[in-house]
């Protein structure tokens, strides 16, 4: 995503000149116009037919000759001319003079060049070059294709487009920048499509604002001072692969955090645009398939910023319970992966591996410098990548869903981005991150680290199936992968680790989700903004931003860990219980020695309960909220194992785990609303939260999920 087009000639306002004085104006129109200025009645004129009858008005007008000149004239005008030209006041009336061929002077501005006419500035007489190519070092061209005025001619588009099927719909490639822009602005738009689709301009504003605050520490795509000077430039009006991706980092911001829409759209009275979380989350997705195309498959190169259109939309179906969908676009978002950046190195490592001499002249004769936004985003989207395929297969999807084997000598992963902010990332360089702040990069790259743990049951899974090995080799494989999710996440920076001074707020079981000085408060109630409302905090400190999205990264990181290391106890219990079952497990139990291993596994899946509530007790609701269904399904996954507890186990531990379960429970019922506890100074004439509720259920969704047998059912 290093650079987006200029916006086209149809994004900007036409410039309409002034009239000073009437001998200024006289000679503005001979520049301008083009027309003859003893003629006055036909400076009013833009058809020929009103020139004609003008002319036929005028005191002294001029003879046959003269009129069918002035005509195709005008006529040619008409053609030249890239915008509407602005109402003329004809100048005061003077005597009539005879015009003769002798005395007439037909002037006619010669058409602007391509650059001038996409800028909309005054191409001058010099050129070519004319003078603002030479300013700006650019080809000076007038290769632009010359438009008719008027509205389409039907049979004249229907033999076009005739021809074009005939032809295999084939553009030719544009040769220029400007031509490039135009082509762009032509072709990859649809007509009356643009940002203001998606939602009012006011509102959009602080959507975006608000992805790059709460949704960015987790997926940190597109490149952020690159978007934001595309999106103020309005891109969405030339470029449609920029509007589909602005439309899915609105949707996937409406799933993960629903409030952040909801009090968008209640300050600006515009809750009536959608009657629910999921009509917002739909139409977005509708603009971005939109604006792609129906013939986006056809690009000879997919962008970053493709693979991220189609990460966000398959995240946003997934939010929604909708698998199918959101499979199909994962499964796209690797594909597109697989074609960026990152694989053209590996290409080029084992041409040179084979072929030193060959691979090294080929790079020497055809590579181009690496641009670095393009580079560092395309590896920050195989990871994510890389995490969410990994921590679907931790919720029982099955690894052939969509296939990623772990990496190899032959086929390595690509390098993991650099811990370097997106302000200090350009396309021809990476300036150092400075030593007094910490990247959000470093928590991203923390939350790979703990995926990457699986790689060998993974491995395993794929080529021959755990049960292809023995006993003892299945508890090596499992052991080893829950030793090394646990010192993945033993040496985190500060800024990421889990606080545990606030265990006695489960007493209470609010579990320490409403125990900060900062609320969300509703956007029309009080009228002006209370010293503690969260929004203003954040514009006002920018520290407190950066400690929030810390904060985010934390819950994700530590969620994470705890999901990964409750998936190899599981799985471990299960092939313990499942060979127990055995009737020759008796026999054989006689011969073996007793394992420590097994001990240790029951007191890792009581470990990881404690551990859970204490990350639960020491991030507030918050900051939870914006990783979604993730963060849901990993508290799930974990609180799941509590009801796995034999029957003949009671007492201490029966009450402890319905003491934790009953806590965990009153979470999920708060995330998968996304509504707090309401407090007596934020509660309204309209209870604020209940609507929040409301507005975001997906209680449709999930009963059609969970009839149709969940994961293991047909319905994903």
């Amino acid at each position: 995503m290093a650079s987006y087009p200029e916006p086209s000639e149809s994004t900007e306002p036409v410039q309409v000149p002034q009239p000073t004085t009437p001998s200024h104006h006289h000679q503005q129109l001979q520049d301008y116009d083009g027309l003859p200025s003893p003629v006055t009645a036909s400076t009013v004129a833009h058809h020929g037919l009103q020139v004609l009858q003008a002319a036929s008005a005028a005191s002294a007008g001029p003879d046959a000759a003269d009129l069918a000149q002035q005509y195709a004239q005008s006529a040619t005008l008409q053609m030249d001319a890239t915008s509407f030209s602005p109402p003329l006041v004809p100048p005061p009336t003077t005597p009539s003079m005879p015009v003769t061929p002798a005395t007439q002077k037909v002037t006619r501005l010669r058409r602007a060049c391509d650059m001038c006419s996409q800028r909309k500035v005054k191409c001058d007489e010099s050129g070519p070059p004319c003078k603002p190519c030479s300013d700006l070092q650019v080809e000076c061209t007038f290769n632009r294709e010359m438009k008719r005025r008027g509205p389409p001619n039907k049979h004249a588009e229907a033999a076009r487009a005739a021809k074009r099927v005939r032809n295999g719909d084939v553009s030719p490639a544009p040769h220029h920048a400007a031509e490039t822009l135009v082509s762009i602005a032509t072709h990859n738009t649809p007509v009356g499509l643009d940002a203001e689709a998606i939602a009012p301009w006011p509102i959009l504003e602080l959507l975006v604002d608000d992805f790059f605050t709460y949704i960015h520490p987790l997926m940190p795509f597109p490149h952020q001072p690159s978007f934001r000077a595309a999106f103020v430039n309005r891109m969405d009006r030339s470029s449609g692969e920029f509007l589909a991706l602005l439309a899915s980092m609105v949707g996937v911001l409406v799933a993960s955090f629903p409030r952040s829409a909801r009090s968008h759209l209640k300050a600006q009275h515009s809750t009536g645009l959608f009657p629910s979380a999921i009509a917002m989350i739909d139409h977005c997705r509708s603009i971005a398939l939109e604006a792609r195309g129906a013939r986006f498959m056809m690009k000879d190169e997919m962008s970053p910023d493709d693979a991220a259109t189609s990460y966000f939309l398959g995240y946003a179906c997934a939010h929604t319970l909708q698998w199918r969908m959101c499979k199909r676009f994962l499964t796209e978002t690797m594909t597109f992966c697989r074609e960026l950046a990152a694989r053209r190195s590996r290409a080029l490592s084992a041409l040179e591996a084979s072929m030193p001499g060959l691979a090294l002249s080929l790079n020497a004769s055809s590579s181009k410098p690496v641009d670095h936004i393009k580079d560092q985003i395309g590896k920050r989207i195989f990871w994510v990548m890389v995490a969410g395929v990994r921590s679907m297969t931790q919720l029982g999807v099955s690894i052939n869903e969509i296939p990623l084997p772990p990496p190899t000598s032959q086929e390595p992963y690509p390098e993991q981005p650099v811990e370097v902010d997106d302000e200090y990332i350009f396309s021809e360089q990476i300036l150092p991150q400075p030593e007094d702040t910490m990247s959000l990069i470093t928590g991203f790259n923390r939350n790979i680290r703990v995926y990457m743990t699986m790689n060998e049951l993974v491995g395993v899974d794929m080529c021959y199936g755990i049960n292809f090995f023995d006993w003892t080799a299945q508890k090596n494989i499992l052991s080893n992968g829950l030793a090394s999710a646990k010192q993945s996440a033993e040496d985190l920076p500060p800024e990421l680790q889990v606080k545990t001074d606030n265990l006695q707020q489960l007493q209470n079981h609010t579990m320490g989700l409403d125990d900060w000085d900062l609320e969300y408060y509703p956007p029309a109630i009080p009228t002006t903004q209370p010293a503690n409302d969260l929004r203003r905090v954040l514009a006002e400190q920018p520290v407190r931003r950066r400690h929030l999205q810390f904060e985010i990264q934390k819950a994700n990181i530590q969620m994470s860990q705890l999901a990964t290391r409750s998936y190899f106890v599981e799985r471990y219990l299960n092939l313990r219980n499942a060979r127990r079952a055995d009737p020759n497990f008796a026999e054989r139990a006689k011969t073996e020695e007793k394992d420590d291993r097994d001990d240790m596994m029951e007191n890792e899946r009581e470990l990881i309960v404690q551990n859970l509530v204490t990350v639960l007790t020491s991030i507030s609701q918050r900051n939870m909220e914006p990783n979604g269904c993730s963060l849901i399904n990993k508290i799930r996954q974990v609180a799941s194992t509590l009801l796995d507890i034999d029957a003949e186990g009671k007492g201490l531990a029966v009450a402890k785990a319905q003491e934790y379960l009953n806590g965990f429970l009153a979470i999920l019922m708060k995330l998968e609303k996304m509504g707090a506890t309401p407090r007596a100074e934020t509660m309204t004439a309209q209870d604020e939260e209940e609507e929040l509720r409301n507005w975001s259920s997906l209680k449709e969704y999930q009963h059609r999920f969970m009839s149709s047998g969940g994961f293991l059912g047909d319905g994903y």
